[in-house]
């Protein structure tokens, strides 16, 4: 854990705490690891793989928040576990690879964080960076059209159109915060128009 997350070494003796309560979960890709609206049980901290996090609207539409992977945590499950009494977790948490974490107990974590600078100032440098991306988040959908978010996410992912961007079209309107439908009809668009090339859970950008 010391590789993925250079805080531990500077625990001190709340290393041997937070080892000896430290829980090692694998989950292949597609499972659920932490359900909304059900009370935290610990904190996660990546390993390995790649964790999606998103929130589920009533009527089952997924709008994707963040991801986490190697050296990270959910700041959102920290900010329901600093809480006074039970709170329930306000996200989903699916993991889009095969992914491995340590899960952390709720006291042994309260406990380390009160106690621990290192463990702070880890916490509060996450807390930061995930609050500009959902900041980001936000932005783009409120002053962005859906097709311009779309072709943002179509450049970054394939890099420009030097690669090919493997997706399916309801995880694009997950990541776009709109409808499937949306999705599947901007990709026939820009596919009449000899923008994409489209095949089963591919995307190729041909004229970025």
């Amino acid at each position: 854990m010391r590789k993925a997350f250079p805080f531990v070494k500077d625990l001190g003796p709340a290393e041997e705490l937070l080892c000896n309560s430290a829980r090692l979960h694998r989950f292949e890709a597609g499972t659920v690891i932490m359900d909304q609206n059900q009370n935290c049980s610990g904190v996660i901290f990546v390993l390995s793989g790649v964790v999606r996090i998103l929130r589920l609207s009533e009527e089952g539409r997924e709008m994707t928040l963040y991801r986490i992977s190697r050296g990270e945590t959910c700041v959102l499950t920290v900010a329901c576990l600093l809480g006074t009494g039970d709170v329930p977790f306000p996200v989903s948490a699916y993991a889009e690879q095969d992914t491995t974490v340590v899960q952390i107990p709720v006291d042994t974590f309260r406990q380390l964080f009160f106690e621990s600078p290192a463990v702070q100032k880890f916490i509060f440098s996450s807390m930061s960076a995930k609050f500009y991306s959902v900041l980001g988040l936000l932005e783009s959908i409120t002053f962005k059209r859906t097709s311009d978010r779309l072709m943002d996410l179509l450049l970054t992912k394939t890099a420009g159109g030097a690669y090919p961007f493997y997706a399916t079209h309801e995880s694009i309107a997950s990541d776009l915060g709109t409808a499937r439908e949306v999705v599947s009809r901007l990709l026939k668009d820009l596919e009449s128009k000899g923008i994409v090339k489209l095949s089963r859970g591919k995307i190729q950008l041909l004229k970025p």
